[in-house]
């Protein structure tokens, strides 16, 4: 017994003798490299912090269980707890991190990793709870209940994000395939989806997407122009009428005549509340060119059909659904729906940024299929696009030539009529930066305008709050607006998503460039700018003069001549 003390004081000593040599060596390295935060961390530093930390987590709290149930409502609130409290350095839904996460050291952690999924769900609530000393992670801990639900909404974000195994990657992959889509998964219709995804399917039924197109048959109460005064315009009755198309803005009126149908040649303007003409004149869209000039000969199955059904065939001329389905941004379900596996179905939000956002913009733009005409007819939406697959392969966006106004362009390039957020937003810096549709809009319904996830400037200031690295540079709200903090001048989407796309009459919708469009460009493009559009009584000299006072203007942007007063 009195031998072996003398063995384990041996050991003791080694292990104690290589962990000083190794903080010796982790000093050298230090003192000549200096404290900087630029550098990759060391094998050896990885190895040390994570074993420091996992030693560090109590047992009990490695063990625990989340107490929540990740419904589809509580992931849409942890996503915005994500997008206030985390996205500054992991990025936005943590697809990248963010410039300042990526200066960070050691570097935010990638949550989609499979190092970060293998952690328990005790485990990622104490490091949220608690943070991590000598990083940039924060503990999120309080005595409040609410905060430790929220923390643990937080468990169930970060476990959404887990990446597909490959086998779903491969599944999914078949199912996106442009040249061998998988041909074993069929359209089931939105129906389909509802036992699983109740909250979803419910809130979904309320949006523009599912009633794009409604059926006055079932839903008489859907006709919303007036029938009852008599209009030149009106040469058709409500008894005429098949679907009504739109409630936002514009209602216009489909009839069926064989086995298509047609557009009446009037529509209603929801905002004004008159009736106005509809039709597609010579010299506007690409298409009339190859059409009777007759409106009541323009079917809607090769002009319209495709963006207002889901997976509408052109040899039947019928859709699996009417109207934006579940199966319209994630492909046919037929094998989710038996197997509910991840990787039988394609879900958006885990495609890279431009096939996300293909998803949108196959009926959000401008533009005309790479194969036209097909059997004899040209089609004005994706033809054979389906989600998942690369948009490119199937459409073209509206070609436009800088300086040259045109009925689909301003001359800057930017949308000159509605539905071209798709053509506006990839000319984006944020397109550029991998932000999605998904980060701003949930399609399956809010209780929002345009079903943003949240208000717009707190959706804007999540990313771009005063001082943050996405700018602006200045220290609050007002100083970067120079307008009151609740005034409408302090409204991001006021200045930087304007209302000049065109939609009927004089109702515009808002630009997706996200540029500021000053006083100059007005002058030399002829596109409105946000602050005459507001200030109407002010002239382009008196806004670019304002703006020159602004202490973050830009004297390039402003234009290096002064605009001179009109008479």
């Amino acid at each position: 017994m009195k031998a072996a003390r003398p063995a384990r004081r041996r050991l003791i000593l080694a292990v104690l003798l290589i962990a000083l040599a190794a903080v010796l060596a982790y000093g050298t390295v230090v003192v000549r490299g200096g404290f900087g935060a630029l550098g990759e961390p060391s094998a050896l530093e990885i190895a040390i912090a994570r074993t420091v930390r996992d030693l560090g987590i109590p047992r009990t709290a490695r063990s625990a269980e989340n107490p929540l149930t990740a419904t589809p409502a509580l992931l849409a609130q942890a996503r915005e707890l994500f997008a206030a409290r985390c996205a500054l350095c992991h990025g936005q839904e943590a697809r990248d991190r963010s410039e300042i996460g990526d200066r960070l050291y050691p570097r935010a952690t990638d949550l989609r990793s499979a190092e970060t999924q293998a952690l328990t769900d005790g485990e990622l609530h104490y490091i949220i709870e608690n943070g991590i000393r000598l990083t940039g992670m924060p503990g999120w801990r309080d005595t409040d209940v609410a905060r430790d639900e929220e923390n643990w909404q937080l468990v169930h974000f970060i476990r959404s994000l887990a990446p597909l195994s490959p086998e779903d990657q491969a599944a999914q992959l078949a199912l996106s395939a442009p040249q061998a889509p998988d041909t074993s998964a069929s359209y089931v219709g939105s129906a389909a989806c509802r036992d699983c995804h109740t909250q979803i399917y419910e809130r979904w039924q309320q949006t523009p997407m599912a009633n794009i197109l409604v059926d006055v048959r079932e839903r008489p109460e859907a006709i919303l122009g007036d029938f009852s005064t008599p209009h030149e315009l009106v040469t058709f009755d409500p008894a005429d009428i098949v679907f009504t198309y739109g409630s936002l803005w514009k209602q216009r009126y489909f009839t069926q005549i064989g086995d298509d149908y047609f557009v009446f040649p009037a529509q209603w303007d929801v905002t004004n509340e008159t009736w106005r003409r509809y039709y597609v004149a010579p010299g506007t869209e690409w298409w009339v060119e190859h059409y009777p000039a007759d409106q009541m000969q323009r079917p809607t199955g090769p002009l319209c059909d495709g963006c207002h059904s889901t997976n509408y065939d052109v040899r039947t001329k019928q859709p699996a659904e009417w109207n934006v389905g579940c199966e319209g941004c994630h492909g046919p379900g037929s094998r989710h729906a038996e197997d509910e596996a991840r990787g039988s179905i394609v879900n958006p939000a885990r495609l890279d940024h431009v096939l996300a956002n293909d998803t949108c913009i196959q009926c959000h733009s401008q533009g005309h299929p790479l194969e036209n005409p097909i059997e004899g007819r040209y089609y004005d939406w994706p033809v054979g696009y389906q989600a998942g697959r690369a948009l490119a392969d199937f459409w073209q966006l509206e070609g436009h030539t800088l300086g040259e106004e045109t009925f689909t362009h301003f001359a800057d390039g930017s949308a000159h009529k509605n539905r071209m957020q798709g053509n506006d937003y990839v000319q984006s810096s944020m397109y550029q930066h991998g932000v999605t549709c998904s980060s701003c809009h949930d399609v399956h319904g809010t209780q929002y305008p345009a079903q943003l996830i949240k208000p717009a400037n707190e959706l804007c200031l999540d990313c771009h709050g005063p001082g943050a690295v996405n700018g602006p540079n200045a220290a609050t709200l007002q100083a970067h607006t120079q307008h009151a903090p609740d005034s409408t001048g302090s409204q991001c989407i006021e200045c930087h998503m304007p209302k000049t796309a065109r939609t009927i009459s004089n109702v515009n919708v808002r630009s997706h460039t996200f540029g500021f469009i000053t006083p100059q460009m007005t002058e030399q493009y002829g596109i409105a700018n946000p602050c005459t559009s507001c200030h109407t009584d002010q002239t382009n000299a008196w806004a670019q003069q304002a703006l020159r006072g602004w202490p973050e203007h830009s004297p390039w942007r402003l234009g290096p001549t002064e605009i001179e007063e009109s008479n």
